[in-house]
């Protein structure tokens, strides 16, 4: 009975309930309707990198690193996601050689089983793969712009000198230069720094470096700022010319001074740049002569030249004849110096003359003046009583040594003495 019940107008029924169910999605898709919505910008995430380098290989994604997707769910659901909740998979075990393409899958870390459709506008991205190569460099410092007037770049030194990059090897073999630049603009101070390192291809092109692998990606650099300041030039010499010459004169070049660099402190207290005596050795020289000198090698410590125009100059040795002439000196030209008043003085020996070598070099004795020269000298009596240490003078004869007024350049061969007879003067 109840079973006749149930079946009756069973189909009714039936269609009641399908009636029910239809009418039932009829509101749900109304009242929250699937729709579809849009996400720029999802960077791409690699997975399985392995699968590449694990081969000696590297790889560079070079599409866009991110994409546009397209989510396709009910609008309840697409109200509660957002941009963050997806993710742009690119899986590199699934990277085709023929093509060089990877597909792009999305992925959501929220109502992933709630999301009809989820997909990259880009299906697929291309990736470079090639063989990895690693390679060292030296660090070149390269200074750029200029210290303030006064100073300029000494010393410039790196904490480290190598750097150590590999990365796809059409890249890596393309570095031909890695710089570390610091520039100098208005310094006048040494200073210390840490800059980052730029790579350079051999047109001088920079080289991006973002899929590369470095040790390091900065260094330390110092560079030293010296003052500088203009010195007149001055030389020494070692050695004896050869016998019967002599150096004749101050020694010159053909470069007055010199632009050199250091310490201020350092430098505030030179005048001039005195080379070492051991520059130019005049052993031998029997007429002038020029020596090469390289001043580098005879500065002193800390102090350098500017220009490296002026390392060597050329010296000029001035070398003459050493000439002995004979001159007649009048004993009438022969003054007593400082003699005390009581006592006169009488020269002695038969004749009026006496013979007195000269010698100087040859331009100077063979000159007019020295030629038609009227010899002259003195006895300088005080000097005499110093040296023989008396205390004062008596009546007697002496031997004294004569002193001559002779021109620059000239001079006695020996001493010449003579002796001299002292009486007291008698009072009238």
């Amino acid at each position: 009975m109840k079973k006749a019940k149930i079946l009756e107008n069973l189909s009714l029924k039936i269609l009641a309930v399908f009636i029910s169910i239809l009418l039932w999605l009829i509101v749900i898709n109304v009242s929250d309707p699937v729709s579809d919505t849009s996400y720029s910008d999802i960077p791409l995430t690699v997975v399985n990198a392995d699968s590449i380098t694990s081969q000696g290989k590297v790889y560079d994604i070079t599409s866009d690193d991110t994409v546009s997707i397209s989510v396709s769910a009910k609008r309840s659901i697409l109200d509660s996601l957002g941009k963050d909740n997806f993710k742009a998979i690119v899986d590199l075990s699934q990277y085709n050689e023929n093509t060089g393409l990877v597909p792009v899958r999305i992925e959501s870390n929220k109502y992933n089983d709630q999301i009809d459709s989820m997909k990259s506008k880009t299906e697929n991205v291309a990736v470079s793969v090639e063989d990895k190569l690693a390679k060292q460099f030296v660090i070149t410092p390269v200074i750029t712009g200029e210290p303030e007037e006064g100073y300029v770049t000494g010393d410039v030194t790196t904490a480290e000198n190598i750097i150590r990059i590999s990365g796809a090897q059409s890249v890596v073999s393309a570095i031909k230069k890695v710089t570390a630049e610091v520039s100098v603009a208005g310094l006048s101070n040494s200073i210390n720094t840490s800059v980052d390192l730029r790579l350079y291809d051999e047109n001088g092109d920079l080289i991006k470096d973002t899929n590369l692998t470095k040790n390091i990606s900065t260094v330390a650099v110092s560079v030293q700022i010296l003052a500088t300041k203009e010195l007149p030039l001055k030389f020494n010499y070692s050695g004896e010319p050869a016998e019967g010459y002599c150096v004749s004169g101050e020694l010159t070049s053909d470069v007055e001074s010199v632009m050199v660099a250091g310490r201020a402190s350092v430098l505030s207290s030179m005048s001039v740049l005195e080379v070492a005596a051991a520059a130019v050795n005049v052993d031998g020289m029997s007429q002038t002569t020029k020596v090469p000198v390289t001043i580098a090698r005879y500065l002193p410590e800390g102090i350098s030249l500017i220009s490296e125009d002026v390392e060597t100059v050329n010296v000029t040795v001035p070398i003459e004849r050493i000439i002995t002439n004979t001159y007649t000196l009048d004993k009438k030209n022969i003054t007593m110096q400082n003699l005390p008043d009581t006592l006169e003085a009488e020269i002695l020996g038969a004749s009026d003359t006496i013979d007195v070598d000269l010698t100087g070099i040859a331009s100077v004795m063979n000159s007019v003046g020295v030629r038609s020269l009227t010899l002259k000298a003195t006895v300088d009596w005080e000097k005499y009583m110093e040296e023989a240490e008396l205390a004062d003078l008596s009546a007697g004869t002496y031997r004294v040594t004569l002193t001559f007024a002779l021109p620059d350049g000239v001079s006695v061969d020996r001493d010449i003495t003579i002796s001299v007879r002292l009486t007291d003067i008698e009072e009238e």
